[in-house]
């Protein structure tokens, strides 16, 4: 295995890093979802194009691109529907009439699509809940999975649709949504593909993560190095430096399993996402978890990108079910 970025890998790392690097400071880490904006900029510098499956009009950035690109979004603490909307949905549609309908609002980032799962089907028509859904507030048209399997398309302003505005812990909007006699799109994605697209999106879920724990490891270290105690920096204190040391080599094991489940052979790619996913959950918040206690009192603060952080880390951790349901994956 070849864990080598290519030259394109490499540019297109350090092009979302330098726009990233340009609206995100400690500041402003994980304060608010990326505008609007900010999103459309991406758009227009080609990267969700890049992203998405050629069925949807994109270039067909795969799983080594879609880490790179979600790894560096987590490193900024950036809140974005990268990972349901350009990475699931977008290979949810690909092939379809609304793949054709949908290529180019996704990929010049002016609409979004959300997934959710949930609902009975009769005669073409959705009934039920679907949850809480994450941008489910501001998106366009929903991929739903509903019991029983398959993929349907559903327009937003579709009559039936409900949608109740929920605020996540990270701060950002989702929606419990349900649906009342909803007509339906099916789309044609085979449950093979659509299993694939869930996974490379959960993949995208554990590269953000091991981004966030490399910035809030970074940000630790910074202030143990600052912070005094009995007139010298705590980072002198052995007990500290054993713990610091403790969540460097978490890191380094976590981005090891998000390489290999990236840069796997494609029918070991299922159960190798699983594996990342269900240690880097628990490792992740339990690193964000001592980012905090390591700021002491002021950590959990908004004033600091590290209680922010942590927030969003707990957020991404319990994601598409989180460790258990990796863990499950694994099990059967």
């Amino acid at each position: 295995m070849n864990l080598a970025p290519t030259d394109e890998q490499a540019m297109v790392r350090e092009m979302v890093r330098r726009f990233l690097a340009d609206r995100y400071d400690t500041g402003s880490m994980a304060k608010l979802p990326m505008s609007r904006e900010d999103w459309r900029a991406l758009g227009e510098l080609g990267l969700l194009g890049f992203l998405l499956p050629e069925g949807a009009g994109g270039m067909g950035g795969g799983a080594a691109e879609v880490m790179i690109v979600a790894e560096e979004m987590g490193r900024a603490l950036a809140i974005t529907p990268l990972a349901e909307s350009i990475v699931l949905c977008g290979r949810a549609i690909a092939g379809s009439k609304a793949g054709q309908r949908w290529a180019e609002p996704l990929a010049q980032g002016t609409a979004l699509l959300a997934f959710a799962r949930g609902g009975v089907v009769s005669e073409e028509r959705l009934s039920g809940s679907a949850g809480i859904v994450r941008e489910g507030m501001d998106a366009a048209a929903f991929v739903v999975v509903p019991e029983g399997g398959g993929a349907l398309l559903i327009d937003a302003a579709a009559p039936g649709v409900v949608r109740m505005p929920v605020r996540l812990v990270d701060g950002s909007m989702a929606a419990h949504l349900g649906f009342q006699d909803t007509a339906t799109e099916p789309l044609p994605i085979r449950s093979e593909a659509l299993a694939m697209a869930v996974a490379l999106a959960e993949l995208a879920v554990v590269a953000e993560m091991v981004g966030s724990m490399a910035t809030l490891l970074d940000l630790t270290l910074d202030y143990v190095r600052q912070r005094h105690q009995f007139g010298k920096p705590i980072a002198s204190f052995q007990v500290v430096q054993h713990r610091c040391a403790r969540l460097y080599a978490s890191l380094e094991q976590c981005r090891s399993l998000l390489l290999k489940a990236a840069l796997v052979e494609e029918q070991r790619r299922l159960r190798a996402v699983a594996t990342a996913k269900a240690y880097v959950c628990d490792a992740a918040l339990k690193l964000a978890e001592d980012a905090v206690q390591l700021h002491g009192g002021m950590g959990v603060t908004d004033e600091l990108a590290v209680g922010r952080g942590l927030r969003r880390v707990l957020l991404l951790s319990r994601l598409h079910g989180g460790a258990i349901a990796a863990r499950a994956v694994l099990a059967a």
